[in-house]
């Protein structure tokens, strides 16, 4: 019976959908972030346009006694060479330094006579601390004066926008440009801090590419920039298949993803996707609209997923159990920290998710302790979770932790301690670190780890086995409560095109995992359920040479044999995934 226990499990778990939220990560990622060293090209200031004029400033003026001079047989000497005793330098109008930033350039130059040259050599020290920081656009001048006590003012015009000019928009509103481009535009102006915001936007999907140009403005001090578009395509889409599906509704599965960026000018997203195992017995579909609310793209997320759960496999097919989910789920996802290096972002979210399980097509029944006598299954969770990544010149590291609240709300379910119901918490905490070793070697370690103190209902348990999860084991092994995973892959690049890009790589793995549930769940476990495999993949895009179309192949080996081990190819450790993008 253990065998027939653990397809009417995946029936009522819900676990039989797509292993992951395909459509929400699309609408949650962008494209692939540069690395360190790639920038937006910014053609700024030539260098004699950011440094002081080497034309006179108006000459100091001194108290001259007020008769006037007898003539004298040598000329008068030039206002360049008259010397004033300068007993302090005062810098005014910098808002980003201060005295202890300038007492350096200049104590050098206090308590003795300077000509005005060497004035004029004080405000181009102090330029240059400005440039060297990033603001190339400011600049320091001596102030038009009369010397009294011996104290010379030296005026800082700090560089400003006054102007951002777009060219090339055609269904995206410049005011979604200019204000993300404003992000990095304070006063005084930085370009590192400007170039930041210009990267960001160069690997939005929304654009093909981003060019920007500064170009000297009315004022000294002031800039335009100049910044050209290329818009993608807003419709993209995918169709794929492949054997990532539980075996007990059809192992084998094909799927279409759509998509368009952009619906209003604003940056909104609206996404489909829908998959069908080739039995029949799972159909998934996955619908979400996503929208930004400000310029640190701030996003709120809406989205529907109902599916159909049939189970095709012989014998227990004709028991005709099925099963029917949905969920709903609103979401809030808000950058604190946001540029080319790393991201540190916090989302709210709440979801409803419904289930139901039937045996003879149409009598609604439980498999597992939870579910009411129907077989009804309601959960609805807060979930409230933090992401960071960090990139640097070796590699990345990403991490996520996740908090769920269970709450008896909308007619959760609810039922006597120890069995399980849709009042629990729970932490998921995943890590990821991307390692560059060399130019074609890529290590790739995964860790994911969550803890509970409750006995979940199904559809919240912890999922191990599978292509996504431990290879050589097939789709959803084992369910638990609480568990771990660990991955650790290496990509070997074989082949590149002319760009560079890798096209042919392996990718020898190991990985594990383990679930385990509370001591006084009523629904017990099976007594196996530790995996580890070893094995290696095979990665080849563009396959056949074929402009988006993609080819995964792996292999896993199960290094601890299972009893319950059917005869599909996922039991063999044999995975596939034949994508195809537009």
């Amino acid at each position: 019976m253990p065998l027939l226990t653990s397809f009417l499990e995946l029936a009522v778990f819900g676990c039989l959908s797509l292993s992951e939220a395909s459509i929400y990560s699309t609408l949650y990622e962008s494209k692939n972030q540069p690395s360190v060293t790639s920038f937006c090209r910014i053609s700024a200031f030539r260098e004699t346009d950011l440094k002081p004029s080497k034309s006179k400033f108006d000459v100091l003026a001194q108290n001259y006694p007020s008769e006037p001079m007898q003539p004298q047989a040598e000329p008068s000497p030039e206002p360049e060479a008259i010397k004033i005793f300068v007993r302090q330098i005062e810098v005014t109008g910098s808002t980003v330094f201060d005295a202890e930033d300038f007492n350096p350039l200049i104590e050098s130059f206090e308590g003795r006579e300077l000509t005005l040259e060497e004035i004029r050599k004080v405000a181009d020290l102090i330029t240059q601390l400005y440039i060297n920081r990033g603001y190339i656009t400011s600049i320091a001048r001596p102030v038009s004066q009369t010397i009294e006590n011996g104290v010379v003012e030296i005026r800082v015009t700090e560089g400003r926008l006054s102007n951002i000019e777009i060219e090339g928009n055609q269904r995206v509103n410049q005011g979604y440009i200019r204000s993300r481009i404003e992000l990095g535009a304070d006063i005084p102006l930085n370009i590192q801090k400007l170039e930041d915001q210009l990267r960001l936007l160069r690997v939005n999907p929304l654009f093909n590419n981003i060019e920007a140009s500064l170009r000297p403005g009315g004022e000294v001090g002031e800039s335009i920039l100049i910044v050209r578009v290329e818009e993608s395509r807003p419709f993209y889409g995918s169709v794929n298949i492949d054997n990532y599906s539980p075996p007990s509704v059809g192992g084998e599965r094909t799927g279409i993803n759509l998509g368009f960026r952009n619906i209003t000018g604003i940056g909104d997203e609206i996404a489909g996707s829908y998959s069908r195992s080739t039995t029949g017995g799972t159909d998934v579909y996955d619908f979400a609209y996503r929208v930004p609310i400000n310029a640190k793209e701030g996003t709120i997320l809406l989205r529907v997923s109902p599916n159909r759960n049939r189970v095709t496999q012989e014998p227990f097919d004709e028991l005709d159990i099925r099963g029917t989910q949905a969920r709903y789920e609103l979401a809030y996802r808000q950058p604190i920290i946001r540029n080319p290096r790393e991201e540190l972002a916090f989302t709210l979210s709440f979801a409803i998710q419904n289930g139901q399980t039937f045996v003879f097509d149409d009598v609604p029944r439980a498999f597992v302790e939870g579910p009411d006598e129907d077989g009804n299954s309601r959960t609805r969770v807060i979930k409230l979770s933090q992401d960071y990544l960090k990139r640097d010149s070796e590699g990345s590291w990403s991490l996520r932790s996740q908090f769920n609240f269970g709450v008896d709300v909308f007619e959760a379910t609810v039922n006597e301690s120890p069995i399980p119901d849709g009042r629990f918490f729970s932490w998921l905490g995943q890590v990821q670190r991307v390692q560059l070793v060399d130019e074609n070697n890529l290590i790739i370690v995964r860790g994911d780890l969550q803890l509970t103190a409750n006995s979940l209902l199904p559809a919240e348990q912890f999922v191990i086995g599978g292509a996504k999860s431990v290879r050589g084991y097939r789709q959803n092994m084992r369910t638990g409560d609480s568990g771990f995973r660990f991955s650790i892959e290496d990509r070997i690049t074989l082949k590149r095109n002319s760009a560079g890009d890798p096209t042919l790589q392996i990718s020898p793995f190991f990985e594990m995992g383990s679930v385990w549930n509370q001591i006084d769940n009523p629904n017990k476990l099976p007594r196996q359920t530790f995996l580890v495999s070893t094995g290696f993949g095979l990665i080849w895009e563009p396959f056949l040479g074929v402009n988006g179309l993609s080819l995964r192949l792996d292999y896993g080996f199960p290094l601890v044999d299972f009893r319950d081990r059917g005869d599909n190819i996922q039991d063999d450790g044999i995975y596939f995934n034949l994508d195809y993008r537009f």
